[in-house]
């Protein structure tokens, strides 16, 4: 997906401009005409045009959307008017950048500009689908409520999301430990045992000598492996950045069962859950696949959704659309079907987030249970293949002098 700003009219001959994230810039134009607006012009942003720094300093994190989600939701049902309420969040902000882009939101409203529209100026902060949901509030007269589902439907992300970095943290430490262990090992270490063994002209064991070998490799050859390694990274990010890149990469880890279990449970609790909101804010069915098929990270279930889109377009149900894809769990289509038939999809669709979480949840603490030992275990692996690296030496060393 490429990032694109447009200048347009519409039918009344106003001026419109704004972002889109889309394929190209023929996506740009059929989203643009289907609003009923002329395209003037449309350019692409590249990432270039924003720095890796300013990047980092302009950083608004995901803890700050939903603090200001849940706090102008709550300002908004006690009353307070929504310009005094987004005052209130700018005053209180920390970060110089969302106070910045909260101060330019307060100009807009007090300007007569709808909440809605002045956040679609800020997607790198405040994306689509915040902004549509808004938009959903504010048609409606029931803001405050859509906010209150917004910010219980981001803090019930932001535990899933704490549960899961919680369950995988130690088996990071403990590898990235093990990682920096080998290094100072291969080139601090092994060159002084190597000086010592040279000079005592013994037969070492081969253990010792893969030991030698491997730390001269890394020595003389460091920054080869670093160039070769910065060289592939580069080429796999701009490889994984296109649509077929992406889409071959998921669809490569969703063969492991293990990994597709995690992300299946990921990427479905947060379609269903974020469907469910949009549903529940009053936004059409049609539109609401669409929106979600625009904030779904996984490329095989974006394409999924992007084509139960086009079923749901020409006259078929959701849940016969979600089943025909033939990638969602048969628990999906068969509870939609359920919610359709109640008039209850965005009920459905919380429950079945609800069920996909608390699967996810547990399919990371089992694999963390299983990851422990494995880890133990290699780390016991080579610290034996060290000692005897370094001991067997040093005991033939021994027995030579006596």
């Amino acid at each position: 997906m490429a990032k694109f700003t447009y200048r347009a009219k519409d039918l009344q001959g106003n001026d419109r401009s704004g972002t889109v994230e889309t394929t190209d810039a023929r996506g740009v134009a059929k989203i643009l005409n289907k609003k009923g607006l002329v395209v003037i012009s449309v350019t692409e942003v590249r990432e270039s045009q924003k720095g890796l720094i300013q990047r980092f300093l302009n950083r608004v994190s995901f803890d700050d959307i939903v603090v200001t989600t849940r706090q102008l939701a709550t300002m908004i049902q006690s009353g307070l008017v929504l310009s005094e309420a987004i005052d209130i969040l700018r005053d209180q902000q920390t970060n110089k950048y969302y106070k910045a882009v909260l101060d330019d939101i307060s100009r807009d409203v007090k300007g007569g500009l709808d909440l809605a529209s002045s956040l679609k100026k800020h997607p790198d902060v405040f994306p689509d689908l915040y902004s549509n949901l808004v938009k959903a509030g504010e048609s409606s007269g029931k803001l405050d409520t859509v906010l209150l589902q917004m910010a219980s439907n981001l803090e019930k992300t932001r535990e899933f999301r704490g549960k899961v970095k919680g369950a995988l943290i130690y088996p990071i430490i403990i590898l990235v430990t093990m990682f920096v262990v080998m290094l100072v090992m291969m080139f601090f270490v092994i060159p002084r045992m190597t000086s010592l063994y040279a000079q005592s002209n013994i037969e070492l064991p081969l253990p010792t000598l893969i030991l030698i070998a491997t730390s001269s490799f890394l020595i003389n050859f460091w920054y080869l492996i670093l160039g070769v390694g910065i060289f592939g990274g580069f080429i796999f990010k701009r490889w994984i950045s296109t649509e077929i890149g992406r889409y071959s990469f998921d669809s490569f880890l969703l063969k492991f069962p293990v990994i597709k279990k995690i992300v299946e449970g990921i990427t479905l609790a947060e379609f269903t859950r974020t469907f469910g909101l949009l549903i529940t804010a009053g936004i059409p069915m049609l539109d609401s696949i669409n929106i979600v098929s625009g904030v779904i990270n996984n490329a095989v279930y974006r394409k999924a959704l992007k084509d139960t889109f086009r079923g749901i377009e020409r006259g078929l149900t959701l849940s016969n659309e979600l089943e025909a894809v033939g990638v969602f769990p048969k628990i999906i289509p068969a509870m939609i079907r359920v919610g359709e038939e109640t008039g209850q999809v965005d009920q459905v669709a919380f429950k079945l987030a609800e069920y996909f979480e608390s699967e996810s949840d547990q399919i990371v603490k089992n694999l963390t249970v299983i990851i422990e030992p494995v880890i133990l275990v290699v780390l016991g692996v080579g610290v034996a293949f060290l000692v005897l690296s370094i001991i067997l030496p040093i005991y033939k060393l021994t027995t030579s002098f006596s």
